[in-house]
């Protein structure tokens, strides 16, 4: 299901055969067809080995399990004619995955996560990020800069506030009852 590679210190979580077929096969069908250019569909699966590994192990597991039956469910497809879905072409391959996603189900839910999940490791791909034109970092550092333009003072006084340090701890208050001439002084003598 899923192993590490301990080789040169990669420690990341690696998908197993089995499962790399089935999550490279799914990705073909769910991400645009520039998937097939190049080595993207590797990429994706570099990405989505990533993100595996910044999760729980029980979900890792969960996951692979989830795209390991998921495969395997094809054979019941009348279509697939009792193929898995690593080996059903394009169109069966595609209809088989719409059919899940229309029903009413926990499946359905499932299936459009695992979806989500398989693209968004597409559109993590830093070709692809370009090819949109999704470049965060202009935007980023003039909503920033409008920022400390606006708010720089108040930033400033709440980094102040934070970073002050702390008033000193105020001791014990006193008893008021125990000062001299107080009632129940004598019986303490």
């Amino acid at each position: 299901m899923l192993k590490v590679n301990r080789q040169r210190g990669d420690h990341r979580p690696r998908l197993g055969r089995p499962a790399r077929q089935v999550v490279a096969r799914f990705a073909e069908i769910v991400c645009p067809p520039e998937i097939r250019a190049g080595h993207r569909t590797e990429e994706v699966l570099a990405e989505f080995e990533l993100m595996l590994g910044a999760l729980p192990p029980a979900t890792r597991r969960a996951l692979v399990a989830a795209f390991l039956a998921f495969d395997r469910g094809a054979r019941l497809y009348r279509p697939a004619h009792g193929r898995r879905f690593a080996r059903l072409d394009d169109r069966v391959a595609d209809a088989y995955l719409r059919a899940l996603l229309r029903r009413r189900d926990g499946l359905a839910a499932l299936m459009r996560r695992l979806r989500g999940m398989v693209v968004m490791c597409y559109y993590e791909l830093p070709e692809v990020k370009e090819e949109i034109g999704y470049r965060p970092g202009p935007y980023i550092a003039a909503v920033s800069r409008r920022r400390l333009e606006s708010y720089g003072a108040e930033i400033r006084a709440g980094e102040a506030a934070v970073l002050a340090p702390d008033p000193p701890a105020p001791g014990p208050a006193p008893d008021p009852g125990l000062g001299p001439g107080s009632p129940g002084q004598e019986e303490r003598r």
